[in-house]
């Protein structure tokens, strides 16, 4: 974590010093072979020493959801590298790493491998095809008689073969093939297969770096004091009544209260409870509770007039299609139909709870700035810290950390701010914030709650129309993003009606509420609360028709083959067909989103308003499968975690301050 390297904000570059070949992509995707080394730094996806060891570059956060052990995999395997030979290095803010589809070096979206699976394919391949023209070139044979394998170059002809640590110098020479030829995915040997993960050992020995383990020479520490009232501000504070307290260092106001700066972070929190601030809320949310947020949410529902219509968004097809939806129409089709349902769906706010709350460490002087920190969005954190200090680039470092948990929160760059302007006081001394687990609770993010409200027409045994409205804080809107005035925030709207259903008259409406709760992006965003809105509506139109649930999504969907293949993979795991224990009942639902399908299975019993989870069935479809061991986890931590946040997840307000404090106060 003491690294000095520094680093270049070119894209894809070769190490000049013949002992590595290095090789990684322009922000365009352009592959180069070489560049000058002349006096400049490099940082680049792949690294092969003289030696033999494989050095491969992670460009994302690994904050529990596997790539970590899937991107460098999809390198090794166009490499035919021997996986012994791998080393997964974690990288920095840097535009070397940002993808070339979105132009960002970011961890969000469920889109790592989806954004680097081409771009890293090419990188392995390119190294594979230097190393084995070097070695036809070495041997005085064609190149197509050479074949990798291994972390070798084999001429079976001649029954010689040659490592590639000792080839890298001659490889090194040669220019990277913009197009090269890449593996038949039926010869795949890592990927699709679950082998041991790089990260495991040390995780289980301990010796994982995550963010707040990160320890420097010489490194204090800072505390927070921050205010309970969510729209309170800072008025001032009295640094002299804990200037000698034991290990103070500084006091100083950083965005959002004050940090206190000491030896040990003990002593940090201590001197920030003892010290006088004074904070002043601005009143507007002084009665703020939960009450007059369910209130204010309520009478969004009959707010014709706020509400702001939102397209069918077809996610099938690249690009994705949009349809204006027709409200008239709706309105016509629910007029006329035969029988109406309405139904009402409530959410909470939800914290994020991550295990490691948010931390970071920095270190600033007039000439560098230093950041050690578990972000989502190590660019923007990058560039953050840039307008903090004042300085160039090439002057601000940022290491990318192990994170303990992300889901969205660590995708805000608060507590990235909040370090740097805490080591700003004490230059030249790193400096590690820490948030304590009652600040990460009450200072979060939060997903918003909403309340939906869909209305439904049936008619001859069908639906004929729908209209669904949510009412609650659209997270693009809430921090203040651009959208057009006639299109409701996708945050809020997105698949509120399943696009893939196949019935007409749809239509899709946000009232967007103006509170000043913070808000943010929380694990799946609108799907979060938008899947559970669509299907609960689904499965009150099949119990209103006398239909299986199953085999009414399946008549709904006759056009998606995919997506009743998973519905039902999960229902025979479930036994669906099977007769349930009298008390207990049965229900299915499907999601769909960032190239996935997921379809799960809950077979419960409710006694003395108590419900009991006795089974959780899920089937999935993700499309190419990197590591099955990974996904198995991902999908097994997402059911747990969905429970979680539907069981015991609220979060409260009272007189403008969150009621939750830690994981015992959870309802």
């Amino acid at each position: 974590m003491s690294s000095e390297a520094s680093v270049s904000r070119r894209g894809f570059v070769k190490g000049g010093a013949a002992a590595a070949l290095l090789l990684g992509l322009r922000p365009d995707g352009t592959l180069l072979a070489s560049e000058p080394p002349g006096r400049g730094h490099f940082s680049a996806f792949l690294e092969i020493t003289t030696s033999g060891a494989i050095r491969i570059t992670l460009p994302t956060t690994e904050m529990g959801q596997g790539v970590h052990a899937a991107l460098p995999r999809i390198i090794a395997e166009e490499l035919a590298a021997d996986w012994a030979d791998v080393e997964v290095l974690l990288s920095y803010a840097d535009a070397a790493f940002a993808s070339p589809v979105t132009g960002r070096q970011r961890s969000a979206y469920s889109e790592a491998v989806r954004i680097y699976y081409q771009q890293l394919r090419l990188v392995g391949a390119s190294a594979r095809e230097m190393l084995r023209t070097a070695a036809a070139a070495q041997w005085g044979v064609p190149a197509a008689e050479c074949h990798c394998h291994a972390s070798r170059v084999i001429h079976a002809a001649s029954a010689r073969a040659a490592r590639y640590g000792s080839l890298v110098i001659a490889a090194a020479a040669l220019p990277a093939p913009q197009q090269p030829p890449l593996r038949d995915p039926a010869d795949f040997l890592l990927i699709g297969k679950s082998v041991e993960r790089k990260d495991l050992h040390d995780k289980v020995c301990g010796r994982t770096v995550f963010g707040i383990d990160v320890a420097l020479p010489g490194m204090l520490h800072a505390a927070m004091r921050m205010p309970l009232q969510l729209d309170a501000r800072l008025v001032g504070f009295d640094a002299a009544a804990v200037r000698d307290h034991p290990g103070v260092i500084a006091v100083v106001a950083v965005d959002g209260g004050v940090a206190v700066i000491a030896d040990t972070f003990w002593q940090a929190m201590r001197a920030a409870e003892a010290l006088p601030v004074e904070f002043q809320s601005a009143g507007s949310e002084a009665l703020l509770s939960t009450d007059t947020v369910r209130n204010l949410l309520r009478a969004g529902l009959e707010d014709d007039a706020a509400a702001v219509p939102y397209p069918e968004v077809d996610q099938e097809i690249a690009p994705p299609r949009t349809t204006v939806l027709d409200r008239s129409a709706t309105a016509a089709a629910l007029a006329d139909a035969q029988q109406s349902l309405q139904l009402d769906y409530e959410v909470p706010y939800l914290a994020h709870l991550a295990m490691e709350p948010m931390v970071c460490t920095a270190l600033v002087t007039d000439t560098q700035c230093r950041i050690w920190a578990p972000t989502q969005q190590p660019d923007l954190s990058h560039e953050t810290a840039m307008a903090l200090t004042g300085l160039a680039p090439e002057q601000v470092r940022l290491d990318i950390t192990f994170a303990g948990g992300g889901f969205g929160r660590k995708w805000e760059v608060d507590f990235v701010v909040q370090a740097v302007q805490a080591a700003a006081a004490v230059p030249g001394r790193p400096v590690k914030l820490t948030w304590t687990r009652e600040q990460d609770v009450r200072h979060d993010f939060f997903r918003p709650a909403y309340l939906a409200r869909t209305r439904i027409g049936l008619s001859d045994g069908r639906i004929i129309a729908m209209h669904s409205r949510i009412v609650g804080q659209g997270i693009l809107r809430a921090k203040g993003r651009p959208l057009p005035p006639d299109r409701a925030d996708p945050t809020a709207a997105s698949d509120l009606i399943f696009s893939l259903y196949d019935f007409p008259n749809k239509y899709i409406d946000h009232v967007h509420t103006p509170l000043r709760i913070p808000v943010g992006w929380w694990r799946s965003v609108s799907q979060s609360q938008n899947t559970f809105f669509s299907e609960s509506a689904i499965d009150e139109v099949a119990a209103a028709l006398q239909r299986d649930p199953l085999e009414f999504r399946v008549h709904l969907l006759d056009a998606h083959p995919r997506v009743i293949r998973v519905l039902q993979a999960a229902a025979a795991l479930a036994g669906w067909e099977r007769a349930l224990p009298a008390g207990r009942g049965r229900g299915i639902a499907f999601s769909h989103g960032y190239g996935s399908i997921c379809a799960q299975v809950a077979e419960v019993s409710v006694q003395d308003d108590r419900l009991q989870i006795h089974t959780l069935s899920c089937a999935l479809d993700c499309g190419l499968q990197i590591d099955p061991d990974t996904i198995r986890a991902q999908m097994e931590g997402g059911m747990i975690f969905g429970l979680s946040a539907a069981l015991r997840g609220d979060v409260n307000f009272r007189d403008g301050a969150v009621v939750e404090s830690n994981f015992h106060d959870q309802q």
